[in-house]
This record gives structure tokens, C-alpha cells and sequence, in this order.
């Protein structure tokens, strides 16, 4: 099933392209994939792949810019950050898990673009997502929804994190759970204990 949403006209191969080269990133990373594996995937010739994208590494920095407006999109539709109250940072977690599950291939995407991708992308990526989402948590931190002893950056990273971390390395988590017989969380269970994580301070007084 595709994961990236159709944005070209149904009578060209640029979709198709696009979700093949996905796959294929997905399964091997910016260092394994060819151009010809990709090529494969889709259906076509190498050379229709150059003609509209150019070589590899243009091609892994478009589908890269295709997932960051999806998961975009798909936040901005799942909440609304123009509000700021008590449920806003609890909602934009629980959004970012659901775009994530829901697409397995984005997920491995950003996992090979830790593992080594082209740095460039990876830096106008980061710059892309930083811009919209740490303003805020910095704006929570402002109303006195978040901690507010640590950059917002940091507490925006530090629960992202820990919620990519459960999704790549659930059977790790659990098994460290259950060892002296303890119940894996639900998801919910597991946002409210990362949003608690980042909650206010008892008895801190803001310096910001």
C-alpha cells in the first residue's frame, strides 16, 4: 500500500517513482539502493528515473521532502497548534506516534538517515521539522504546560526520542519491561509517561 500521498498528474510514472525509491531506501538505506533496484521496483528505465529526478542523491533528498509534508500535513490535520492549552503537547505526541506507525517505511527512512545519509539533507530536514514544532514547546513552556528548565528543544527531543525509540525497538523495551515481570504499557500509558517526563517541575519557579 502506498505511504506517500499522490501529488503529480495520474498520467505520469513520478508517483510510482517516488514510492518505489521509498521501498527501496527503506529496505537498504541511501548507500544500498540503486538506481537500478528502484528502477525495477517501479516498472521502468533507469534513464525515465534520471530524466525526471536526476541522479541518487537528488532522488533521496525529494522523497525525504515528500515524507517531511506528509508527516506535516498529517499532524496539522490530526490538531490544531495555533491553541495552546493544557492538551496540545499531549496531542502533538500522540499524532507523531501515529504518523510513524502508520508508516513503516518513513520510519526506517529516518532510521538510515541516522545511520549515514547525505548530511546536507539531513540538516535541511532537521531545519524544515525544528522550525515548526520547537516554537511550540516553546510556547508551552511559556504557558506553564512544560518543564521550562530546559531548552525547549531538548524537551521536545527528549520525547520524541523516546517514542521513536519504542517504535523501532519495541521487542527491546518490552523484554527490559517484563524481566522482573512487570506489564508493558499501552501507548497511552506510554504518552502519558513521556509527557510526564517533560511536565512542570514541583515547586520550580520559571527563570524564562
Amino acid at each position: 500500500m502506498p505511504e506517500l500521498r499522490p501529488v503529480f498528474s495520474t498520467i505520469d510514472a513520478r508517483d510510482k517513482l517516488l514510492e518505489a525509491a521509498l521501498s527501496a531506501f527503506a529496505e537498504m538505506g541511501f548507500h544500498g539502493a540503486t538506481i537500478r533496484d528502484i528502477a525495477q521496483r517501479a516498472g521502468v528505465s533507469q534513464g525515465l528515473i534520471s530524466h525526471h529526478f536526476g541522479d541518487k542523491e537528488r532522488l533521496w533528498t525529494i522523497v525525504g521532502e515528500r515524507v517531511s509534508e506528509d508527516f506535516l500535513d498529517f499532524v496539522s490535520s490530526e490538531i490544531r497548534t495555533d491553541v495552546m492549552d493544557a492538551e496540545t503537547i499531549p496531542r502533538v505526541l500522540a499524532a507523531y506516534m501515529d504518523y510513524w506507525q502508520a508508516h513503516p517505511s518513513a520510519l526506517r527512512l529516518y532510521l538510515w538517515r541516522v545511520l549515514g545519509a547525505p548530511e546536507g539533507e539531513r540538516r535541511a530536514r532537521a531545519e524544515r521539522l525544528n522550525s515548526h514544532f520547537v516554537p511550540i514547546f516553546q510556547r508551552a513552556q511559556q504557558a506553564g504546560f512544560i518543564r521550562d528548565d530546559i531548552p525547549a528543544g531538548q524537551a521536545m527531543t527528549t520525547a520524541g526520542g523516546l517514542i521513536q525509540y519504542r517504535l523501532h525497538s519495541r521487542l527491546e523495551m518490552d523484554s527490559a519491561i517484563t524481566t522482573v515481570g512487570d506489564s508493558s504499557p499501552t501507548d497511552e500509558e506510554f504518552l502519558r509517561y513521556v509527557c510526564g517526563l517533560i511536565a512542570p517541575l514541583p515547586g520550580h519557579v520559571s527563570t524564562r
